[in-house]
């Protein structure tokens, strides 16, 4: 099977010179790419509206970044809509442009108004608010004029799309800039994004693939290719020793939930034989909740949480398993006993939570595949450093492990390669959603010899399996009254879509 196609982090000026050394003078290419463009532009905006937009605002410059966003908008528009155009300068130059530009839709009221109205159109309700303005090309610092319309876009109403990147950010610049709640990122994931000061500008942020051959940087964002090897039919004589055997060890008897969601996610992520071990007093109920899972008794001390006593019994369940997921819900009082337990392992480990400790890193051995998913909190204990993409990839080349940053836009990385995952969202900000992952890592990552994946790659697969099922989730239930577990019942549907 061939590797999923994965899209580089360029900067603006590489992404602009890749993109003209692809189209040449082709004027046809030009034009379909700008199509393409806008049209999955327009996807990602009703998408997350999720209704017909009644009105739409369209913040233009003069160059092919305004021209996608009249297009966007256009497509996003029915009979009936009314769309209105602010200009920021000049009216639009270049013969793509002006194609764009020329474009009508039967029904679709177009009307146009001056840099000046703009505090008056924030007393309007627009459903979608496109931001055209600069796009890839922009270079500060804002002029007095740029910075004034900039400011006077803050109190638009609506929702508020960046056709690539919000307008005031570049290579050269951190803002100010627009404020969007979606970015959606043309050809490839443009490096300014990433930029932590970027963050309060840029909202959830999508990759738009439109087909340009970028080849691959040490820096990449996945795409939906990724869960190519779980689309396959499985082999007609498959055997649930060889899908992955998957031991979990977690829980405390305060704390029993998380260590219950790994195993659903392992279970539901295709493992072929899990085994967890909890607490004695948690396993009847365990084992009645979830039939599907072999069930082990771990002893606790007095305050619930495991003991010492507990390491010859957990040592039996280490034959015959592919990866031990430790950590899930045993309290900071478990590290004494973890780190025993992962010096005498010779499993892949799977580290999340209360395992996320310097002294359990250091005491597990280096030669064996290691994954740690930590959060911002997490990251700080470990390795004394803010979570930044580059601090991870130093994280795990220092440590010799693959490394998940679980964040608005999660990466993953060993040391060499880091991969920025877009997919999921706030769907996601709820207790219980690492859980899950963790989950399906170790399932993942147990089948990764008949799924013919390297390490780095199955972990990639877990996690983008996650967000593409958080995105569906979100499509039919919205963000808010939903719960983490509803997740586990995507799964299915991201596979085949």
């Amino acid at each position: 099977m061939e590797a999923a196609r994965r899209l580089p982090v360029l900067s603006c000026a590489e992404a602009a010179a890749a993109e003209a050394a692809f189209i040449g003078t082709d004027k046809k290419l030009s034009w379909q790419l700008m199509r393409c463009a806008s049209l999955g532009v327009a996807h990602e905006a009703l998408t997350l509206l999720r209704r017909q937009p009644k009105r739409i605002l369209i913040l233009a410059g003069q160059g092919n970044n305004g021209a996608d966003a009249f297009l966007a908008a256009l497509y996003c528009a029915q009979p009936g809509t009314e769309m209105t155009v602010v200009f920021a300068g000049r009216r639009p130059i270049g013969a793509q442009a002006l194609r764009a530009w020329s474009t009508k839709k039967r029904g679709v009221k177009i009307k146009y108004a001056t840099a000046a109205k703009l505090p008056d159109l924030g007393r309007v309700k627009f459903c979608l608010i496109f931001d055209g303005i600069f796009g890839q090309g922009f270079h500060g610092p804002l002029s007095k004029d740029l910075g004034a319309l900039l400011r006077n876009t803050e109190k638009l109403q609506g929702l508020r799309i960046a056709v690539d990147l919000p307008s005031g950010l570049g290579d050269d610049t951190r803002g100010p800039a627009f404020r969007a709640d979606l970015t959606v990122s043309i050809g490839c994931l443009k490096r300014p994004l990433l930029e932590p000061s970027a963050r309060k500008f840029t909202g959830r942020i999508r990759v738009l693939d439109i087909g340009l051959p970028l080849g691959e940087t040490e820096e990449v964002s996945a795409t939906e290719e990724t869960l190519a090897p779980l689309r396959q039919i499985r082999r007609a004589d498959a055997d649930k020793r060889h899908q992955g055997r998957v031991l979990i060890i977690g829980g405390s008897e305060t704390m029993p939930g998380a260590v219950l969601m790994n195993t659903r996610a392992a279970l539901q992520s295709g493992a072929g034989l899990v085994t967890t071990c909890l607490p004695r007093s948690l396993r009847n109920k365990a084992a009645l909740a979830l039939p599907e899972a072999m069930w082990n008794p771990f002893a606790t001390g007095t305050s619930g949480y495991i003991s010492a006593d507990a390491l010859p019994s957990l040592r039996k369940s280490f034959p015959n398993k592919d990866v031990l997921l430790l950590g899930s819900g045993m309290g900071e009082k478990s590290a004494a006993t973890l780190v025993k337990l992962v010096k005498r392992c010779d499993l892949s480990l799977v580290l999340d939570a209360d395992a996320l400790r310097p002294e359990i890193i250091q005491a597990s051995a280096p030669t064996k595949i290691r994954v740690l998913l930590p959060h911002a909190g997490e990251f700080k204990r470990l390795s004394g450093h803010t979570m930044t993409p580059s601090a991870g990839r130093a994280y795990a080349k220092q440590t010799k492990t693959i490394v998940v940053l679980k964040g608005a836009l999660t990466c993953v990385t060993d040391g060499v390669r880091t991969l920025h995952i877009p997919f999921g969202g706030p769907v996601l900000a709820r207790g219980g959603s690492g859980d899950l992952l963790a989950g399906m890592v170790a399932s993942v990552l147990a089948r990764r010899t008949e799924l013919k994946l390297t390490p780095l790659e199955a972990v990639e697969l877990a996690v983008v399996w996650q967000g593409c099922a958080a995105d569906i989730l979100s499509r039919k239930q919205g963000e808010e009254a939903v719960r983490t577990t509803d997740l586990l019942s995507e799964l299915s549907s991201a596979l085949l879509s």
